[in-house]
């Protein structure tokens, strides 16, 4: 019978395979889908971690499966910023518009403190 922290890292480890085959496949709604799964996994995986009693917590073989799902983290976070930059040197080579400024500056008086007309000569409230 497995324990509930064997059960929590096997959850968590498939979680984080699903996110690295949601980041290939590269649909956004499956990659979403994954991350919230995988952070849910996490927030157990912590709970159950602080459960267990200090020597249990440094026992090697949690350490190396502790490490080896953060280096896959490191090495999926690495691709999503390599995809991010891919995606905006895409988007500006379609629309390069997007790098300049949105509103030109005009010679209209659109966005400046009105003038008194002097049609009013006297305001009370």
């Amino acid at each position: 019978m497995s324990t509930p922290i064997e059960t929590s890292f096997a959850d968590t480890e498939r979680h984080v395979a699903e996110v690295a085959a949601a980041i290939v496949s590269g649909e956004p709604l499956s990659l979403g889908i994954a991350s919230a799964s995988l952070r849910q996994a996490m927030l157990t995986l912590s709970d159950a971690v602080q459960r267990l009693s200090p020597d249990q917590q440094l026992d090697p073989k949690f350490s190396a499966r502790v490490r080896k799902m953060a280096s896959a983290l490191a090495l999926q976070r690495e691709s999503l910023i390599r995809r991010t930059v891919l995606v905006e040197r895409a988007l500006n080579t379609l629309v390069p518009a997007t790098r300049e400024v949105a509103y030109a500056q005009g010679s209209v008086a659109y966005g400046r403190a009105g003038r008194p007309t002097g049609a009013f000569g006297r305001l009370s409230a």
